[in-house]
């Protein structure tokens, strides 16, 4: 069975590339476009590992991270973060909101796909 990822990032060519990509690879995409739809789409969809922009529409990713962190349904779902914000601050930001991981763009989509194997796996 694949493994289901959610993927939420309000900028669609970036959802649109990595989708394609990953889809590629062998995973199963649901897509979110901003940091309300992400809580609602991994409520429903229960994914194995969430994809999760930090700048986002409505409600930030760590926000999105809190409260999916703090939901007994969502709270065993490994999140990987991605962000152009590569200051120490908004790292430690990230892991304290409950991340597993934190990617920042731009990235390999390889190295993307050895974190997704290695959070997954963990």
């Amino acid at each position: 069975m694949a493994t289901k990822v959610l993927l939420a990032d309000d900028e669609e060519d970036v959802k649109v590339v990595l989708k394609m990509f990953l889809e590629s690879k062998g995973y199963d995409i649901v897509t979110a476009y901003d940091g309300l739809d992400a809580i609602d789409q991994a409520r429903t969809h229960k994914p194995d590992v969430i994809l999760l922009d930090i700048m986002m529409p409505l409600v930030d990713g760590f926000e999105v991270c809190r409260k999916l962190k703090g939901d007994p349904e969502t709270a065993e779902i490994p999140i990987i973060m991605l962000s152009a914000a590569s200051h120490a601050e908004s790292v430690q930001k990230g892991l304290d909101a409950g991340a597993a991981e934190y990617l920042i763009k731009p990235f390999e989509p390889e190295q993307l796909v050895k974190v997704l194997e290695d959070v997954v796996k963990a």
